[in-house]
């Protein structure tokens, strides 16, 4: 991740609302990093049956003084454009998928959120950072 000394992305922000502001995943998240998200997501989507990501249509959302979680990075995943602008810029997410970057003293877990409100389906896991898999749990109450 390209972030600035106090976790920001370099880059500028894509839109921004009271709670999140958005930015670009090429060129704020290396290649290799987006690469290992997509495998983990897809392979968490094929578990509850949400249909694949590719990574082009991708933001990277970081929580502000008004969010629940201030200064959380997120990695939020949609299936093409229209899903992600509809999701990001009108608040309608039916299907969504992120990865909150979670900082522990070992190295930077990654917890996975999926959900389906169609389906009333929620799905959560966790990856360390050595890629042991903590399934059905977030990565905040793993030590």
């Amino acid at each position: 991740m390209r972030l600035d000394a106090q976790n920001k992305p370099l880059s500028e922000p894509v839109h921004e609302t009271d709670r999140l502001i958005y930015y670009e995943c090429r060129g704020t998240v290396a290649p290799w990093f987006a690469e290992l998200m997509v495998a983990e997501m897809n392979y968490f989507n094929e578990l509850v049956n949400l249909p694949f990501v590719d990574g082009s249509a991708c933001v990277v959302s970081l929580g502000t003084a008004k969010s629940l979680s201030p200064g959380r990075l997120s990695v939020q995943f949609y299936g093409n454009v229209r899903a992600m602008n509809d999701c990001v810029r009108d608040d309608r997410c039916t299907v969504f998928r992120s990865v909150s970057l979670v900082p522990k003293a070992d190295g930077l877990y990654r917890s996975y959120f999926l959900s389906d409100l169609t389906r009333k389906l929620i799905a959560q896991h966790c990856v360390s950072s050595k890629g042991k898999w903590h399934k059905d749990t977030t990565c905040y109450g793993i030590d």
